[in-house]
């Protein structure tokens, strides 16, 4: 071989060796140095929500001089008064509502029997300091004082703008929207300062304080906390993808926040089916239908808290569409967990993980009578409440008169609540 060639072939081999040297390096430690980046921002991002989320939300203090009076005020209405569409939404959102008659009922007595627990409730169903009327003593954080900064009428709108908004009369929020989306203000409008913008606001952990109760700090329920939502999401396919809770209950920034207790919500996360296991059994031989419920875009358990029942139902019906009598039956679909006894005692799980199905069984042996076959869904958002806890909450012989009278209209309330999801009728042949 010629010294020429002996050159050019070694030249080749050396950077042929130094490539797979970089590759080396490049796939061997580059994922360290990712890992270390993302332990960094994983620190941040913990030590924001820890100090963001302090329970209940530290009083706001003295406004700045220059402020106005609307922009020192913390009630939804002066929030209103420059971001419509957000207040609009707000008001019709279960949010609003969060210290409705069931929780107030329960607060209003517990605010002066036992306040501990008062205050726990309200650092995520009203968690300003201003909607807190007691709180404890810096000595020993057991002996409870009146609040000086207490504002009676913000205690009742619940979960607030400023809740989620203002730390010490400071306005945070999200990333700037689309210029196209973002509202335009008159010049001169008084703007609180600004605000500080944080992407820590479109992550789920921006929730995770009132959506998830500490594994190592509640009482579990055969091993599980009564709220996992955030640990449901994040063990999901869309928890180790991209998709946030925001992403879905809060779509364009809209500050609606639905869930169960909407119908049309619903029905986009779950999909439903109904068939006969034999398209057309004869009479006087067994009939059997199958009800698939899919948890297909519900980013948690479906459904997740031990509040709602959901009814899958099937029956026989007449020439005349009227259910034949000892055909009705039904299956059901949640956590059923009771407090019993002084204890919480867990009688069935039967709720759905994301991305999976459950299928319900239906049999009879069919009558002449029987022409069609009816499945349908029922949801039962506020089933607990309604039946396990609102009845023997109000045996209560203690309850003060204002108390009583607020859980009975809650009672009401939850039972007007539930809805058909899902309906079909099978002609039988």
């Amino acid at each position: 071989m010629r010294a020429e060639t002996k050159e050019k072939v070694a030249f080749l081999l050396g950077c042929f060796l130094a490539l797979l040297l970089f590759l080396f390096f490049l796939f061997s430690f580059a994922p360290s140095l990712n890992d270390a980046s993302k332990t960094v921002l994983d620190r941040e991002a913990e030590d924001f929500f820890k100090s963001y989320w302090a329970r209940p939300i530290p009083l706001q203090g003295s406004p700045p001089p220059s402020f106005t009076e609307k922009e020192a005020s913390l009630r939804p209405e002066a929030c209103g008064s420059c971001h419509p569409q957000q207040y609009a939404d707000w008001k019709e959102s279960l949010h609003s509502r969060a210290m409705g008659p069931g929780p107030w009922g329960q607060i209003l007595d517990l605010t002066q029997n036992n306040p501990q627990e008062a205050i726990l409730c309200m650092t995520c169903h009203a968690p300003l300091g201003e909607q807190i009327p007691v709180l404890t003593s810096a000595a020993d954080g057991k002996n409870y004082a009146k609040n000086p900064g207490f504002d009676a009428e913000l205690q009742l709108r619940g979960i607030t703008c400023a809740a989620c908004h203002v730390r010490r009369h400071q306005r945070f929020g999200p990333p700037q929207a689309e210029q196209s989306s973002a509202p335009r203000y008159a010049a001169g409008t008084p703007n609180h300062g600004g605000v500080q913008r944080t992407p820590y606001f479109k992550k789920a952990e921006f929730c995770e304080d009132c959506h998830q109760f500490d594994p190592e700090n509640t009482v579990l329920v055969n091993g599980k906390p009564i709220q996992d939502t955030y640990r449901e999401w994040k063990d999901s396919l869309w928890g180790k993808g991209e998709a946030a809770c925001q992403d879905c209950h809060m779509p364009g920034r809209r500050h609606l926040w639905k869930g169960i207790h909407d119908k049309e919500w619903v029905e986009r996360g779950v999909r439903i089916e109904a068939h006969l296991k034999e398209a057309a059994p004869t009479p006087g031989r067994p009939l059997e239908l199958s009800v698939e419920v899919t948890n297909a875009a519900v980013g948690h358990k479906f459904p997740t808290y031990i509040t709602p029942k959901v009814f899958v139902r099937a029956a026989l019906l007449d020439d005349g569409g009227n259910i034949l009598p000892g055909t009705n039956q039904e299956k059901i679909i949640g956590w059923d967990a009771r407090f019993e006894g002084g204890e919480w005692k867990e009688y069935f799980d039967t709720r759905i993980p994301p991305a999976e199905k459950s299928a319900k069984n239906f049999k009879w042996n069919r009558p002449t009578r029987a022409k069609k076959v009816r499945a349908w869904v029922e949801v039962h958002p506020d089933h607990f409440y309604h039946v396990h806890f609102y009845p023997p909450y109000l045996k209560d012989e203690n309850l003060s008169r204002e108390g009583r009278k607020l859980i009975e209209k809650a009672l009401k309330e939850s039972g007007s609540t539930s809805y058909v999801l899902f309906e079909e009728l099978i002609p039988l042949k």
